[in-house]
């Protein structure tokens, strides 16, 4: 699945996040990462945050895996780790 991770916040602009929130099915997320429903293309996300700088955002392909293979931890609790 296609995760959003933000890497600077300070020239993140909240209205991207809000724009992928309304129009992507987000499943997950934590502080600055977004999880997108599988189905979800990097043309996709990238349709709403064309404006962002590239350095403010990393575009992810993760798995759920059991919590000791855990990269990032989600506020659902659900681990994931990034697909290289």
């Amino acid at each position: 699945m296609k995760a959003l991770l933000i890497k600077d916040e300070i020239i993140w602009c909240a209205s991207s996040s809000a724009a992928l929130g309304a129009h992507l099915d987000i499943i997950d997320s934590s502080d600055n990462l977004l999880i997108f429903q599988d189905g979800h293309t990097e043309k996709d996300i990238l349709s709403f945050i064309h404006d962002e700088p590239g350095n403010a955002y990393q575009l992810l392909e993760l798995e759920t895996v059991p919590e000791a293979e855990c990269e990032f931890i989600a506020d659902s609790g659900t681990c994931y780790r990034q697909i290289k």
